[in-house]
């Protein structure tokens, strides 16, 4: 299907955006960021707009800062940066993994982080990474700045705390400590589609690797992400992993059973925790460079 006719904008700053946006009545004016999930939703009318608020030209919204033990990811940062660029490489690498994991090429050369957080699919892997990072989110609107914790922001499938007229801005991240491991595991469609399930796993470790921390978030077409702390039970951290699918909503009628998607998270969930507290007990191995630019 074509898309409806829209007034498309393109605000010059921040401000200018959030100024776009209210101008319209409530929910009719919609921000553009990386159109990989929002374009096929118009096209398709499960979603209606009548003004296109385009972010693309908003240079307040992309760029990278660390300071003070967090990394800053500016909304509008493409995922093939945040799989290449040596900075998030180092600095967040589960999120990295994350994005890398992320569609097709050229899906990543066009998606966002902010758009992806957005959008809140349940099982994207991107927002399962910052899930499990306890991420923290800048917020813009008309009533002003605010922040908040993704874990909370996030309400239900595909269902965030947005207001009318608000831009998510930047995304604030932990950057990894010392005897910090990590993995990120996902089990995909058969036919290639959306991953079915996907396990985040972090782990803190003594300096004579002892597990002082160990958390897994669970996320699947079936439940929204869930973090456990497996700290004190590692031998059922994998039934505590399956456990926290629950399902809330039926985001796909043509998707795996709930039953599945407990089997899948308590594999996943193994295997992550063991991959997670195996790099946790390595040195970290810090990329010198980034890997070779993918072509879209």
């Amino acid at each position: 299907m074509k898309l409806p006719p829209l007034v498309h904008r393109t605000p010059a700053g921040l401000r200018d955006a959030v100024d776009q946006l209210a101008e319209a009545a409530p929910w009719e004016a919609v921000p553009l960021a990386g159109g990989q999930s929002l374009v096929p939703l118009l096209a398709s009318r499960a979603r209606r707009a009548h003004v296109l608020v385009d972010l693309a030209g908003v240079p307040e919204l992309s760029g990278l800062t660390e300071r003070d033990g967090f990394l800053t990811v500016g909304a509008m940062t493409r995922q093939h940066t945040l799989a290449t660029d040596v900075r998030v490489r180092a600095a967040a690498p589960l999120l990295a993994t994350a994005a890398g994991l992320t569609g097709h090429a050229s899906v990543r050369h066009r998606g966002t982080l902010g758009g992806t957080l957005a959008f809140a699919a349940p099982v994207a892997q991107l927002l399962t990474a910052a899930y499990a990072l306890d991420a923290r989110l800048h917020l813009t609107g008309p009533g002003g700045d605010r922040q908040c914790a993704l874990r909370t922001w996030i309400t239900g499938p595909y269902t965030t705390r947005l207001g009318p007229a608000e831009l998510l801005t930047a995304i604030r991240l932990p950057v990894r400590r010392e005897g910090c491991g990590y993995a990120l595991l996902q089990v995909g469609h058969p036919t290639g589609g959306r991953p079915l399930a996907c396990v985040a796993a972090i782990v803190d470790t003594t300096d004579d690797g002892t597990v002082r921390r160990a958390e897994l978030t669970v996320a699947t077409r079936k439940s929204p992400p869930a973090t456990v702390d497996v700290t004190d039970r590692l031998d059922e951290a994998a039934d505590a992993a399956a456990a926290t699918v629950a399902v809330t909503a039926e985001p796909d009628d043509n998707g795996p059973p709930a039953s599945y998607c407990r089997r899948a998270a308590r594999t996943l969930a193994r295997r992550a925790l063991t991959e997670a507290i195996g790099r946790a007990r390595r040195p970290a191995a810090v990329p010198t460079s980034a890997p070779t630019r993918e072509q879209p």
